[in-house]
């Protein structure tokens, strides 16, 4: 993992410059992934409720 490994003296930028864009690349792809996720998620109760008829609004228990 980036964030243990140790980060480069200061003579040493190219290294440290290295290890900051993959830590950014790192933190982006998982957000990306948090967003895809949760963009698959409506989308597959939006794709449910029209498929079934079904109201998102109502709750489980039938009460409305």
């Amino acid at each position: 993992m980036t964030l243990w490994m140790p980060w480069s003296m200061p003579g040493r930028s190219a290294t440290a410059t290295g290890n900051m864009i993959e830590m950014l690349v790192m933190l982006s792809a998982v957000s990306c992934w948090t967003c895809t996720m949760q963009f698959w998620t409506i989308a597959r109760a939006l794709t449910g409720a029209c498929l079934d008829g079904r109201d998102l609004i109502t709750t489980e228990g039938g009460d409305t």
